[in-house]
C-alpha cells in the first residue's frame, strides 16, 4: 500500500477540549481555494456551529477561511461542517444531525440485513431558477438509475414527471421545462459476509490504521483522491477510488459504486465492491466504519461487519463512485441541476 502522510492532529471526531474551537480547526483540512465556495454568511455559520461570536472571531483569526464582501463574512459550508464534527462540542447542528441519522447503528446484526421498505421523492430544478425560453432546444434532464436489485432489494414502484425513458447507459432521461421528479418505493436488504482474502484484509486494515479522518467536501475535490488522502482525509468517494486502485494493483477485480446511505439525512455515499478469493463479491466500506465513530452507542460489531457485508442501509445507483448522479441541459448549456432527495422508511 502506498505510504500516505496524515494531516495535522487527530481524527476529526476527537477533540482535546469540547469547546476549544481553534484546536478543532487544527484537526481539519480546510477546503482548498480552488474548490472553496464561500456562500454561508456569518449569521448562518453561527447558527450551524453554535459557538458564539467570540469563538468565531478566534477561528477566523486562527485561519478559518472567510471571504469579506458586501460588508459581511462568508464561509464554505464544508469547512463549517467538518469543523463542527472536529469540535466535539455536542451542540453543533452537524453533530446532532449525524447522531440522529446514525441512531440505527445501536441495533444488532439482524437489523442490518432484514428487508427495509422505503419511499423516495427526487426533484431536479434548473440552477438558474427556471429554464430560459429560447430556440436552443427543449430542456433535458437525466438521473442515474436507482438499482436496489444490485444489493438484493427491489424497486416496487417507479414513476417520473414528466414521463421519462431509460437509456442503455442506465440513465433515466426526461425532457421539458422543470422542475422534474422521480418518485416511487423500494426495498433494501443486507447480507452478512467477511473478507476471505488475507491480502484484501491487510490492505483494508492498513488503510484504517492510517487514521484518515472522514469529512464532507465537494465531489470534484473528492475525485482528486491522492491529493485528499495525502491531506489525511478520507471522504467516501476518495476512499473508494483509492482502495479500488490498491485492490486492483494486488490483482483483484474491484470497482466502486455510488448510491445513498439511507436514514434521516439520506447521505450520498460510495463504496467498493471486490471479488474475494471465494469468488463472491464483497462490499468494503471503510468510510462506514469511520461514521461509527460519530454514532451514539453503536453496536461493537458494526465497524468490522461493513468490511465485507452488505447492509440494508445502502441503496446502490448504477454508477461508479466518481460518476455524475444528475445532469441538465437548457439554453444550449450543460449544468448540474439543484437536487432535493427525500427517502423515508415505511412499514412493510
Amino acid at each position: 500500500m502506498t505510504t500516505i502522510h496524515r494531516a495535522r492532529g487527530a481524527a476529526c471526531g476527537v477533540a482535546a477540549r469540547p469547546t476549544d474551537w481553534p484546536a478543532a480547526l487544527e484537526r481539519i483540512w480546510p477546503i482548498p481555494a480552488d474548490h472553496r465556495d464561500a456562500q454561508v454568511d456569518r449569521v448562518a455559520a453561527l447558527d450551524m456551529l453554535r459557538c458564539g461570536e467570540t469563538a468565531l472571531d478566534e477561528l477566523v483569526a486562527a485561519g478559518l477561511p472567510a471571504d469579506d464582501r458586501d460588508g459581511g463574512q462568508y464561509f464554505d459550508r464544508f469547512d463549517l461542517f467538518n469543523l463542527a464534527l472536529a469540535s466535539g462540542s455536542g451542540t453543533s447542528v452537524p453533530e446532532r444531525a449525524i447522531r440522529y441519522a446514525l441512531r440505527w447503528m445501536q441495533g444488532g446484526p439482524p437489523t442490518w440485513v432484514q428487508p427495509l421498505h422505503w419511499t423516495f421523492d427526487i426533484e431536479l430544478q434548473c440552477p438558474a431558477g427556471s429554464c430560459p425560453a429560447d430556440a436552443a432546444g427543449e430542456p433535458s434532464w437525466w438521473h442515474a438509475r436507482l438499482d436496489p436489485e444490485h444489493g438484493g432489494g427491489a424497486l416496487t414502484e417507479f414513476a417520473t414527471t414528466p414521463p421519462g425513458r431509460l437509456r442503455a447507459d442506465e440513465r433515466i432521461e426526461l425532457a421539458g421545462v422543470g422542475p422534474v421528479a422521480l418518485r416511487g418505493s423500494l426495498t433494501t436488504r443486507g447480507e452478512l459476509m467477511q473478507l476471505v482474502s488475507p491480502t484484501l484484509r491487510a490492505l483494508t486494515d492498513d488503510f484504517l490504521a492510517a487514521g484518515y479522518a472522514w469529512g464532507r467536501m465537494p465531489e470534484l475535490l473528492q475525485r482528486e483522491y491522492d491529493r485528499v488522502v495525502a491531506a489525511g482525509m478520507a471522504p467516501c468517494i476518495s476512499a473508494s477510488l483509492y482502495l479500488q486502485r490498491e485492490f486492483r494493483r494486488a490483482g483483484y477485480d474491484a470497482r466502486t459504486r455510488r448510491g445513498w446511505l439511507l436514514g434521516m439525512l439520506d447521505l450520498a455515499h460510495s463504496w467498493i465492491e471486490v471479488v474475494d478469493d471465494d469468488g463472491v463479491v464483497k462490499v468494503v466500506d471503510p468510510v462506514f466504519s469511520r461514521l461509527v465513530e460519530h454514532a451514539d452507542r453503536p453496536h461493537p460489531e458494526l465497524a468490522r461487519a461493513v468490511l465485507g457485508s452488505r447492509v440494508n442501509r445502502l441503496l446502490p445507483a448504477a454508477i461508479p463512485a466518481d460518476g455524475d448522479m444528475v445532469g441538465h441541459r437548457c439554453g444550449g448549456r450543460h449544468s448540474t441541476p439543484l437536487r432535493r432527495t427525500v427517502i423515508r422508511r415505511t412499514a412493510a
